[in-house]
């Protein structure tokens, strides 16, 4: 399925379920000075019906990418190894990444990657320095690609961490005495921290509204021990 954005974004969130504000992990590629393709891991946010952000660091590949040709390619796949590889290209590869990993997008220069399940071609639209360290960028959505048919769940960070501290939660109630006590307190740790990333990754979201139930459950066992 190939689609052109105009109107609004009606057809990504029904492929894909996308939510405003809640940070989806991806792979973006950029066109290097040398035509050779660039491809990071990053979070994205979706911020309206036509465009979404992400924050860079300052010195990364992709930004100086980004400026140069104002585009890129939000790449989605759930292939854990190429997160891997595309984290440590430069141990693993040295210079440039392989050229069959990637494949001409429709509407921008950046190359999309020939693995994605899903593709954003985007422009860059305004850069917005947060600090010395980061900026904003946002960009417009101008073409979806995808390799799927029906339904495609995008990845957040959120899902997999409530679903940790609800496991964590069968066990916490139960290592409420002696010698497991240890035990308990570092499960109680884990989930309070992970509730913290989940408000970050996924604010106003079910998975805050279930985090937060829990930790009064949490609260609610320690003052019963």
């Amino acid at each position: 399925m190939s689609v052109r954005f105009q109107a609004d974004l009606g057809q990504l969130s029904t492929t894909t379920g996308f939510q405003k504000n809640v940070i989806y992990e991806s792979i973006v590629t950029t066109l290097n000075a040398d035509y050779t393709s660039n491809a990071a891991p990053m979070g994205i946010t979706l911020q309206d019906e036509k465009h979404l952000t992400l924050t860079i660091f300052n010195t990364s590949k992709t930004l100086q990418n980004l400026k140069a040709t104002q585009c890129a390619v939000i790449n989605f796949t759930h292939d854990i190894e190429l997160f891997y590889k595309t984290v440590f290209k430069k141990t693993l590869f040295m210079e440039n990444l392989p050229s069959e990993w990637f494949i001409p997008a429709k509407v921008v220069s950046a190359k999309k990657l020939h693995a994605a399940d899903v593709a954003l071609e985007v422009l860059a639209v305004t850069f917005k320095p947060l600090n010395d360290e980061k900026t904003l960028v946002t960009c417009s959505i101008e073409h979806l690609t995808s390799s799927t048919v029906g339904f495609y769940q995008l990845y957040n960070r959120a899902f997999a961490l409530t679903l940790e501290a609800l496991i964590h939660a069968t066990r916490i109630e139960t290592y409420s005495t002696n010698p497991q006590k240890q035990t308990q307190t570092k499960l109680i740790e884990q989930v309070f921290d992970y509730a913290q990333i989940v408000t970050r990754v996924a604010p106003n979201s079910i998975y805050t509204t279930v985090m937060a139930d829990l930790q009064k459950q949490i609260v609610f066992w320690r003052k019963s021990q």
